[in-house]
């Protein structure tokens, strides 16, 4: 099934959710601050299309049904789908006194999954809608700790599981996340994935630290989601079998474009300010730029170059592959993207965390020196940035130095990157990426707006011009009409001034009144 059928049918089910919560009494502006946008549950449905098995009935586990918005769309578009769906199962006044939301206006002392019961009956999808109540991983709602609940997840996967996908939108801090996502990882058939929810916005930084502590410790999964220059789709796939990905070579000529060998040149800057000579090789095709600015100066500690190695390989196989990078080599030039963003990351990115830790293991400290450098070329607030910087491509760019050689005297005075240390690069970035995407959406709309706005001035001078044009017209049309009726006045005025007989057609001049 193609996307764009994904999308309409997706887009048909939220138009007749939302219709159905609007006649039990919720106005669609009310819930639509609940249910999932219409971009992500095509992409959650697309995603589900593309993962579930085709010859028998799929069974979801989604953990947070509040209303039961996006259980509902699943049920409406998968229809051999069954949806076990897990939520704390407050009354509404509970959700909407933590939501600080003021609409008081329906009966608010149902219960959320009476109300996503209530409507699935009108949808006619009420048997295939299974409601379990309490947490899934957690105790913990966002109600607060005065309305804890009974997790209830490990019951729910032994009696129903495994389950052919998962889709995870309960409460989204950190800590809670990363238990939903651990036992979530333990209640999927092989291969199936685990989508998530809000892993891009107002929750995403929340989200994506959760996933990236979750690829520490299961580093088997690889995590995608959309671009962060769509800015407004935020659902995100964990899976054993990661998307297909375009070569390294290609993400950076889609995400530099022209500015490649600029970026190139500046980061061989940063490095010759801490290392002012190496002598380089690069380790495949995208690092030959980078390679060839640095040099190979003989007797200068040796340097390998790899931008566009490691996120490339299996978890299983990368000790072996940075052993290889690292034979006989001081200093090690290592490109990382986060894991997640399509278009920019890799098919085995990983969190700079991870890296850091196996660095540290193979005796080289991780110094977080080029990423810095770079920063003031591509100030988001900056006219005609020097690297514009649209993806989170190789935002985590680190060189490492072997522990106990000469180089290492040269970094003595800086501070390695730890682990802990690695997961704040890994978020700031992460978010900034998603704040610039913001503030060039913002742009763009300010920019069609101000032409649209010009464009009403424009017209609205060309309709003033043609006003003036018609205005004069018309005053030229009343002097002419006043000329004329003041002509015809004169004429008929000698007329009444003149009398005629008929008889023998003599004429003569009325004589004048007399005052």
């Amino acid at each position: 099934m193609s996307a764009e059928t994904n999308g309409s049918d997706a887009t048909r089910a939220i138009e007749e959710v939302l219709a159905v919560f609007e006649s039990l009494g919720y106005p669609r502006d009310v819930v639509t601050q609940w249910s999932i946008p219409a971009p992500d549950a095509c992409d959650l449905v697309a995603q589900l299309r593309a993962s579930l098995p085709p010859d028998r009935p799929a069974r979801i586990l989604e953990v947070g049904t509040f209303v039961g918005t996006s259980a509902l769309v699943m049920l409406r578009t998968l229809p051999h789908a069954i949806v076990h769906t897990i939520d704390p199962n407050f009354p509404l006044q509970v959700e909407f006194d933590a939501m600080n939301c003021t609409f008081r206006d329906a009966d608010l002392a149902r219960r959320t999954q009476q109300i996503a019961a209530a409507a699935a009956e009108v949808l006619g999808v009420r048997d295939r809608l299974v409601l379990h109540a309490g947490g899934f991983a957690a105790e913990a709602t966002f109600a607060g700790q005065d309305a804890t609940v009974p997790a209830i997840g490990e019951q729910v996967i032994a009696r129903h599981g495994p389950f052919d996908a998962v889709f995870v939108d309960g409460l989204h801090f950190e800590e809670v996340v990363l238990a939903d996502l651990r036992l979530a990882a333990t209640a999927v058939r092989a291969q199936a994935p685990i989508l998530m929810h809000d892993v891009i916005g107002y929750w995403g930084s929340c989200v994506r630290r959760a996933v990236g502590r979750l690829l520490e410790q299961v580093p088997q999964f690889g995590f995608s989601h959309a671009p962060y220059a769509d800015l407004y789709r935020s659902i995100g796939r964990l899976s054993t079998q990661p998307d297909e990905v375009l070569s390294p070579v290609a993400r950076a000529a889609r995400c530099f474009g022209e500015h490649a060998p600029r970026h190139a040149e500046y980061a061989a800057r940063a490095l010759a300010a801490t290392f002012p000579s190496l002598a380089a090789h690069a380790c495949d095709e995208l690092s030959k730029a980078l390679g060839n600015r640095i040099g190979a100066e003989s007797g200068a500690p040796r340097c390998a170059v790899a931008l566009g190695s490691l996120d490339e390989v299996a978890p299983a196989a990368t000790d072996a592959a940075l052993a290889r990078i690292a034979a006989g080599c001081d200093v090690l030039v290592l490109g990382f993207t986060p894991p997640g963003e399509h278009g920019a990351s890799g098919a085995w990115s990983r969190p700079l965390a991870s890296r850091v830790a196996r660095l540290d293991a193979c005796g080289f400290d991780a110094y977080d020196l080029i990423v810095p450098f770079l920063e003031p070329f591509s100030y988001a607030l900056g006219g005609g940035c020097i690297l514009p910087a649209a993806t989170t491509f190789l935002s985590t760019s680190v060189v490492a130095v072997r522990r106990g050689t000469a180089a290492a005297a040269r970094v003595a005075d800086r501070t390695p990157v730890t682990p802990s240390e690695a997961r704040r690069i890994d978020d700031s970035r992460t978010q900034r990426c998603h704040e610039r995407a913001m503030l060039a959406r913002f742009r763009a709309d300010c920019a069609y707006l101000s032409g649209q706005v010009q464009r009403v001035h424009a017209d609205t001078d060309a309709r003033g011009a043609e006003n003036r044009r018609l205005q004069a017209e018309l005053e030229g049309a009343r002097t002419g009409l006043g000329a004329e009726v003041a002509r015809l006045s004169s004429r008929l005025q000698h007329m009444l001034d003149w009398r005629m007989h008929v008889g023998p057609l003599h004429f003569w001049r009325r004589p004048k009144t007399r005052a």
